[in-house]
């Protein structure tokens, strides 16, 4: 089964600050239930890395992803759709925490709360968040879902 994963999660670096955020008991656990992790990376495919860093921001009505004083977030959800469309065979998705595309829980400021991040708005598969696969229970269950 093949399962999207946040390419910095593998220790790839491709964040913000050409850093890699290697989280070896999830590549574990993955071999484990023959899972192959395709590595994706919205922010590094439409802006390189290293890049400056991504700020959500609630405008009124509308969450901005502001990116060198501009609004990028449909260039985001169209970068992330089109990952999505690359691997129309892909069960699931994993993230990491924080991320404006790949964070399930990303702070927007001005809204006094967290949205999701737009690679996990745009799936029609189960996500979650790497740093969530630490529990072997969260691991039961995220397995569960990828096998409905």
């Amino acid at each position: 089964m093949k399962v999207l994963i946040s390419s910095c999660v593998l220790g790839n670096e491709v964040r913000w600050n050409k850093q890699g955020k290697l989280n070896s008991e999830v590549v574990e656990w993955a071999e484990q239930n023959d899972i192959e992790l395709i590595p994706v990376c919205p922010e590094n495919e439409l802006l390189g890395t290293p890049r400056d860093k991504i700020r959500l921001i609630q405008i009124e009505e509308k969450t901005c992803a502001h990116y060198k004083n501009r609004d990028i977030m449909e260039e985001l959800k169209s970068k992330c759709q089109e990952i999505l469309e690359r691997y129309p065979d892909a069960s699931g998705f994993i993230g990491i925490y924080g991320s404006p595309t790949c964070g399930i829980s990303v702070g927007v400021k001005n809204l006094g709360s967290v949205t999701k991040g737009v690679m996990h708005k745009q799936c029609q598969m189960p996500t979650v968040e790497s740093n969530a696969l630490r529990n072997e229970n969260n691991r039961k269950i995220f397995l569960r879902r990828l096998n409905k």
